[in-house]
Parts: structure tokens; sequence; C-alpha cells
């Protein structure tokens, strides 16, 4: 007997698959069901089935992370594609997947894919034991690579330990898809996880053939992923030949960013710092491009001169804000370049490092994609020669730009936490909440949700949950049938007195007489 775990968000899909898959083979039966991958891959550790049947798009755990991590399992996965995934669910069978089917399924295509499943399984043998669920060490990766010298110092032996014992050199590779943003609104992708899982895959496939045996996927971080090569070398060459095949299998462009080679483990979350900051090249020289460390950086920056206390003093105007400040630093830093008399081509570098230190800006506030539609592409100043003037017209609009997403991100923001406020009084007026109530609910504390509120709505919290319990109150008050102490309970109040004082305080007259005046003005 041959045994099928089918997982779904949808319930429907869900019965109907239970009660066709059966009738269809006697030989297999459905061990269970599942609504996101997370749950099925506790029934596959319990089960042991020999096939799954998954949809791709689910919560908490999608179908196509569910396939690569069921890739430790002796388990046959079939995708369940809507026709707008149609080309990704063939792609995905490439890489790892048995078979797909397109929703609606029809019978035939589920009995085919039974027996043939049943016929692999009959060559292949069975497997007797299940494997150990793998560890995943991502988070560890990347908070010791992104912290700070001497933080998160007690992951480093720990992944050591997951590398060869015998590793000569490191070098860590970063991949960005471009226009991630574009491409999550696409009607093809339209989701995260499946943009990233696509290219993840590919490169997956791809880094042995180019020569990376020994590559370990560390994380993920928004459009990025991050590469450990060791004791290889991940050329330019290879590079592109890497870009290229993302391209012709998914039709995605990324961009690289690759790491000075690096000859001690302990040296990495230098490399990982490298890597990022090559891979920002593309924000100068446009997208699908690769990057070397050692080609872009500039080394001794001190000793060529460039002027890093004024560098800093703009970056640090501009994550403050203080626009006319950082516009003056603009002004100051060309200034003195013109004082050093450097020739044009360190004036270009020079001009590039700063532009770069401004995008750091852009990456940390996550800007990148609504900053370059409101200025011109860095690129179309960087790949011609271009005066001193023009470089501070271009810095100062992108500047400006900056500090207004900024600020606009900020109220964006606080819109969204007001609205988030009011639609959980809106829902629990009727309920005894208090102000501590809410600030959990906002992940604030309670002084400063009291203060944040009464600056954006213009009312403390006690006055706007008075005003709403009123204004439903009245409402209520045009039902005949019900009765003043059930109204004050309906809205909140469990004593009708209490209740009676405040709404005469905010109306002017008791419950009573507005109810008298309202039957009195219907007549």
């Amino acid at each position: 007997m041959y045994k099928v775990i089918v997982v779904d968000d949808e319930p429907r899909v869900r019965r109907g698959l239970q009660s066709l898959i059966p009738q269809l083979e006697p030989d297999w039966t459905v061990a269970g069901s599942a609504s996101n991958g997370i749950e099925a891959i506790e029934l596959v550790r319990k089960e042991m089935p020999d096939l799954v049947i998954t949809d791709i798009r689910m919560p908490l755990m999608n179908g196509l992370d569910l396939l690569s991590a069921l890739k430790e399992y002796p388990v046959h996965v079939v995708i369940l594609s809507g026709y707008g995934y149609f080309e990704y669910a063939q792609t995905a069978v490439k890489f790892g997947a048995f078979d797909y089917l397109l929703k609606p399924v029809k019978p035939a295509e589920i009995k085919s894919v039974l027996l043939r499943v049943k016929a692999h399984k009959q060559v292949q043998g069975p497997v007797a034991t299940i494997l150990p669920s793998p560890v995943n060490y991502s988070k560890w990766w990347k908070e010791w690579l992104s912290s700070e010298a001497g933080e998160a110092q007690e992951y480093m032996e720990k992944l050591r330990q997951q590398l060869p014992k015998q590793v000569s050199s490191y070098q860590l590779v970063a991949l960005e898809i471009d226009r991630y943003d574009d491409l999550i609104m696409d009607d093809q992708w339209g989701d995260r996880q499946l943009v990233l899982f696509a290219v993840r895959n590919v490169v997956h496939e791809m880094l042995p053939e180019l020569g990376a045996e020994s590559s370990t996927f560390l994380f993920a971080n928004g459009p990025q992923l991050y590469y450990l090569i060791t004791d290889g070398l991940c050329t330019l060459e290879q590079s592109k030949r890497l870009m290229e095949e993302v391209r012709k299998w998914v039709k995605i462009s990324i961009s690289i960013g690759v790491s000075a080679m690096l000859d001690d483990f302990s040296e990495l979350p230098t490399g990982f710092r490298q890597a990022k900051e090559a891979l920002q090249n593309k924000w100068i020289y446009g997208d699908g491009i690769v990057s070397a460390y050692e080609d872009v950086t500039l080394l001794n920056r001190r000793d060529l001169g460039y002027p890093t206390e004024i560098d800093e003093a703009i970056v640090r105007s501009v994550r403050s804000g203080e626009r006319e400040k950082a516009l003056d630093g603009v002004a100051v830093f060309v200034g003195r370049i013109k004082e050093d008399s450097i020739p044009f081509r360190q004036f270009r570098r020079f001009c590039l490092q700063l532009l770069s230190s401004v995008f750091r800006v852009v990456y940390e506030h996550k800007l990148n994609e609504l900053i370059l539609k409101q200025i011109n592409q860095p690129q179309d100043l960087f790949h011609r020669d271009f005066t001193a003037e023009e470089f501070v017209g271009f810095l100062s609009e992108l500047i400006s730009r900056v500090i207004e997403s900024m600020e606009w991100n900020i109220h964006q923001k606080q819109n969204r936490t007001v609205e988030k406020v009011v639609d959980f009084i809106r829902k629990n007026y009727a309920k005894d909440i208090s102000l501590d109530d809410v600030a959990v609910h906002a992940q604030m504390s309670s002084n400063y949700l009291s203060t944040f509120f009464k600056q954006e709505t213009g009312e403390t919290f006690i006055e706007h949950l008075t005003r709403l319990r009123v204004d439903k109150a009245k409402t209520l008050m045009m039902n005949a049938q019900l009765r003043l102490y059930e109204i004050a309970q309906m809205v909140g109040y469990q004593d009708v007195k209490y209740f009676s004082r405040l709404f005469k305080r905010a109306v002017g007259v008791t419950p009573a007489e507005y109810r008298q005046f309202f039957y009195r003005k219907e007549d």
C-alpha cells in the first residue's frame, strides 16, 4: 500500500483529493492532510509517505519552501499550480518536483501521477528509515556576519563545524534580485518566496557546474542571497555565467558582488561587508552586473586624500533628516577636492565613493525602488565625463529625495499605527478595554501611545472611546425594545448610572431625555 499526503490551504481541495485518490487507485491511501508546509513536515516525519501533493501558495510555509525542505526526505513531491504560475511550475520540476498539476485538477491527471510514482518506487525500492530534520543555520550566519566586531561570537565555532575540516580559503558571494518589487507584482510571480525559491534553486544547481564544488547557502535578506565558497574561486567569468543561467531558466536579472579571498574563517564578517559593498555598485552602473571588491574599493582612502570626515558628516545629516546641512557638506566635499587639484580619474572615484555612502542610507531604509523612480539613474552620470557642478546637482537631488522619502515613510508608518489602534478600539469598544490593552496590541508603551494618539487624532484615548460608545448608544436607542441598562452593557458600561453621567456630559441631556426627544421628533 502506498501513502500520499495532501497539502493545501483550501479545505475543499483537501477533501476532494482525499476522496478521489482511493477511488482512482486502490493501492493508494491518503495518510493525512495539512493546510501549510509546517504542518506537512510534521506529517511527513510521522507517516513517511511515498508522495506529497502540495499547493504553491499557502500561509506560514508555502509549497515551494516545503519542496526545498523535503529534499532531505525520501518522498516524491507534486506541485499544484494555478495557471498564472504555469511557467514557474515547469521550472520547479527541474529543481526537485516530481511533476506539476494545473488547477482545477483532472482525475485522469491524478491517476497518471499515482501510477508513475508507484512505478518509480517499485524500481527504486523502499527506503527503510527517514532522515532526521536538518538544522537551519541561516539565522546564526546572518547574526554573526552582520554583527559588529566582537558580537555574536558564540556562533562562530558552531558555524565553523558545519564546514569541511581542512579549508584553506574562503570567499563570500552576494546575489541581489534586480527589480525585486516589480517582480512580486507581476502576474507570473506575485510572491516573494516564489522569486527567491526560483533564483536559489538555479544557483544551487549551477555553482558546482561552474567549478564551485564546495559552496554553502548562508541566508536570504530581502532580495539578497549570500553564499560561501570554500577552497575555490568565484571568478568574474563564472559569476557572469551564473547570471546568464538565472536569466535563461527563470527570466530574472540578478547582480553579483564578490569579496576578496580570505585565509581565515574569523575574517568572514569582513568578507560579508566586502561582498555587500561590491554589490552596491549596481546602483551606479545598473542592473545585471558583477562587481569584485578588489576592483571597486578605494584602498587606503586616507592616503589618497579622500575626505572621509566630510563623507561621514554628510551621511549623518542625511540619516537625521538635516537637508541643508547635508547639502552644505556636499559643497564642502567638492570644494576640498578642487583645493587639492586632484586629477579627474581620482575625482570620479571620490564622487563614486560618496555616492555609495549615501546609497547605504537608501539601503538601510529600503528606499531603493522608490528613490530610483524619482531621479535619473546614477549610471546616466557615471557613464560619461561630468563636471563637479553636475555631480553636486545630482547628489543634491538624491539627498533631497532620500530625506523626503524617509519622512514620508515615517508619516505612513504613523498613519498605519493610528489606523491599527482605531480599528482595535472600534472592534472592542463593547468590552472592558483600557489604554494598556491597546498599547499591547500596538506594541507601544502606554505613555508613548497616550501622547502619540492625542497628537495624531486630537483626542485622548478616553475621549475617543467615550465618543465612540456614545455614538453607538445613540444608534441603539432607535430600537424601542432595548432597555437603557441593556444599551449601556452593549457599549461597554456595566454601571448604567455611570453611563448616564457620561452620556449627559457628552450630549448635554440624559439618555432618557435623548430618547424621548428622538421619538418626539419622529412623531
